[in-house]
């Protein structure tokens, strides 16, 4: 199993001592990203990627994040269209480069129902920059699969617009993830391993050291990352930390990761639920579930490209005050899913199939 570094600046002493001691090593799109200065009318916002530079990236076995992580807790969304990414992938022969994804960590995504609507997304994203790839004349995208539940992580597969699948897939919000339990690693990867063909393997995100031990030898995964080893740098020396520092903390990480994988087997104001609860003085199993089915309805409008990720979330969280109030006052009755029916098209027989009428 192959462990990347994760690298957050593109270039000078840090990239260097990482192409000197050939560590294959993962950069997110946004250390890339350049904003408008400031005094500049659009100040803050984003302007342009830096390129990297082909003299420091010579010969650097170098993987890109699109940053979707980052996009969510900062930003709430991409900053960043297709087409400002597919310039920075262009520019450098990557090892591999994600396709931008939504993930879905609870303090992402706190429910189901944005959980599907950014599992949506996810895969409305892959096919646009597949089609871009293709457009530009370069490699297709490492797609990456997102979900919270292993049956979600299936759904989202299944979402996904692949007819032949790659060798490699990314497996998303697993950072921080625990090993063990229903919605554990393993399980995901148990369910992945049953859905996914033979010649396929995965690449985890984000994938802490006390994992890593137990992931070393799974015959479905073929690399992780982390940035980890940065966020300790930072937590001993708050002040003061000088490039020798850092890259003295990049040494020791990675060589005791790669001795970990190496071990012979044996033993921002974001929001993050699409429908609060206390905005609805609570809501009942059966309300839930009228949520997820209007949820599911979104979901396919943003598959097909008909309504964007954002655009769904906010007419989501109208029509569900909506459905909410109908509910209550009709119930599931023939009258009560007719008036569901007038919110948007398909969510009567959406609702009759989830809460199994």
């Amino acid at each position: 199993m192959q462990v990347r570094v994760g690298v957050p600046l593109t270039g000078g002493q840090l990239v260097a001592a990482a192409r000197e001691r050939g560590y294959p090593v993962l950069f997110s799109a946004n250390a890339f990203a350049r904003t408008y200065p400031r005094g500049h009318e659009r100040e803050g916002y984003f302007k342009t990627f830096r390129l990297p530079d082909p003299i420091q990236f010579a010969g650097l076995d170098a993987a890109l994040d699109s940053a979707g992580f980052v996009a969510a807790v900062r930003y709430g969304d991409y900053r960043w269209t297709v087409d400002d990414y597919l310039d920075l992938v262009q520019a450098h022969p990557w090892a591999f480069w994600a396709a931008m994804d939504y993930c879905v960590e609870p303090q992402i995504a706190g429910d189901r129902p944005l959980r599907l609507l950014r599992m949506a997304a996810t895969a409305n994203m892959l096919g646009r920059c597949r089609a871009e790839a293709r457009n530009r004349g370069v490699k297709a995208p490492m797609p990456v699969i997102q979900g919270w539940t292993p049956a979600e992580y299936i759904t989202c597969a299944q979402w996904l617009p692949l007819t032949d699948w790659p060798e490699l897939v990314g497996v998303g919000s697993v950072c921080r993830r625990e090993v063990h339990g229903p919605d554990g690693i393993l399980a995901i990867l148990a369910a992945l391993d049953a859905y996914l063909p033979a010649h396929c393997k995965v690449h985890l995100f984000g994938v802490k050291s006390t994992a890593l031990a137990q992931l070393a030898h799974h015959p479905r995964v073929a690399s992780v990352d982390s940035m980890a080893w940065d966020v300790q740098a930072r937590a001993e020396r708050r002040t003061g930390r000088d490039m020798q520092f850092r890259i003295g903390h990049m040494e020791l990480w990675a060589d005791k990761q790669q001795k970990i994988a190496n071990r012979p087997a044996h033993g921002a104001g974001v929001q993050t639920l699409l429908f609060d609860p206390v905005d609805f003085g609570g809501l009942t199993d059966v309300e839930s579930k009228v949520l997820e089915a209007l949820a599911l309805q979104f979901a396919e409008l943003v598959l097909s490209g008909d309504i964007e990720y954002l655009d769904a979330v906010g007419y989501a969280l109208v029509d569900g005050v909506r459905a909410i109030a109908i509910v209550r006052r009709l119930g599931l009755r023939d009258d009560g899913l007719a008036e569901l029916e007038e919110i948007i098209f398909g969510l009567a027989d959406a609702v009759r199939d989830i809460c199994g009428l």
